[in-house]
């Protein structure tokens, strides 16, 4: 089977590719990677020998002045698909499935800005604003053949925002170390993701570290402190660490005993996952997505809530067996579900079952050309 796999460069949903890429190669299927946006070097270095690569530095769907990219996005994907041959299209962005593709497409739904904007603003996206994106994604998400959310939570945020009932919840996964992490005692809490982003929190992490004070435990916090249109976030009380690389971050949390997740908005969340796979306590903000998946293995705290978040974090910090506790009940659930193995073994499926019942379009053609 000949899989396409769009990706892009900004956040998690480059890991998330790179892992199932992995697993569709050492299932013996063939794995073209379509990023839009421009890879580093290590980043590529990631992917199998066996997986090929190719990009196009265009703007994502929800960035300022992106018609023209997504729109020249789109039929650069649809004619690769049809060149290269794919029995399945895998979009990770939403808009461009709306081309016309004769391929079977699934969009997998990682984020969109209206529940984004819902979960940080606490009201609906401005229309003038946005109204071109939602059409754009309403389209898409018409247009697929599939289309799959990493949780149940984020299923029910697509059919509220762009009435389109997803098909089915595949869970993401990453790879499994059965090797028991190491001892650690508990000096050092991290988090992980877009500081520039409010839907992180790393706000309401810094603002906690601040009523923390001086004699709490370290806190640190590793990701991009700038947004693709120039905001920048600055940090008060935490140690923030700026982009580091996938070994840098397994470091951390190697080091880390607490990993703390202020999200005010996530559709899954790898950085809690790849924690608690290293051996980490969690402490989580109350939000659908992380009652979802970490219920009974975490420590949550309400969401925007820096003051309860400070004392969620002392609460972990300052009680060993707790935080040992929480910390094996994670890995054990993360174990058991969250496996990369499991996610494309579902996929999988589901494309076999796209193929089986896909009429296929004559190509456009333009792409023919």
């Amino acid at each position: 089977m000949k899989v396409l796999l769009t990706t892009d460069t900004v956040g998690g949903v480059w890991d998330h590719t790179v892992t199932l890429a992995r697993e569709l190669d050492a299932a013996g299927h063939e794995v073209l990677v379509a990023v839009i946006g421009e890879p580093r070097d290590e980043r590529l270095a990631a992917l199998p020998t066996g997986v090929q690569v190719v990009w196009r530095a265009y703007r994502l769907e929800w960035m300022q002045d992106a018609a023209d990219d997504v729109r020249a996005a789109g039929e650069w994907l649809r004619a690769l698909a049809e060149v290269w041959s794919a029995d399945v299209v895998h979009l990770n962005q939403i808009a461009y499935a709306s081309q016309g593709f004769a391929a079977p497409v699934l969009v997998a739904v990682h984020s969109d800005v209206l529940s984004w904007w819902a979960h940080v603003h606490g009201g609906e996206a401005p229309a003038d604003d946005w109204g071109t994106y939602a059409s754009w994604l309403r389209a898409g998400l018409r247009a697929a053949d599939a289309i799959v959310t990493p949780t149940a939570y984020q299923g029910t945020l697509v059919a509220r925002y762009y009435g389109v009932k997803p098909t089915r919840v595949i869970h993401n996964g990453i790879q499994f170390d059965a090797e028991e992490p190491r001892p650690r005692e508990g000096g050092i809490v991290l988090s992980v993701g877009r500081l520039w982003d409010r839907g992180k929190g790393v706000d309401l992490l810094d603002d906690a570290a601040a009523l923390l004070g001086a004699d709490a435990a370290e806190i640190h916090v590793i990701g991009e402190t700038v947004a693709p249109h120039g905001e920048a976030f600055g940090v008060r009380s935490v140690v923030a660490h700026g982009r580091v690389e996938r070994a840098q971050v397994d470091e951390w949390m190697r080091r880390a005993s607490v990993y703390v997740a202020p999200s005010r908005y996530e559709p899954f969340g790898l950085a809690p996952l790849e924690a608690a796979l290293h051996g980490c306590a969690l402490v989580l903000s109350d939000i659908g997505t992380f009652r979802e998946l970490w219920d009974g293995c975490g420590e949550f705290f309400p969401t925007g809530d820096a003051a309860a978040l400070a004392l969620a974090i002392r609460r972990v910090c300052d009680d060993p067996a707790r935080r040992e506790r929480l910390a094996r009940a994670a890995r054990t659930r993360a174990a058991r579900r969250y496996t990369a193995h499991r996610m494309a073994s579902e996929y999988i499926d589901l494309y076999h079952q796209m193929i089986r019942t896909h009429v296929r379009r004559p190509p456009r053609a333009e792409a023919a050309a």
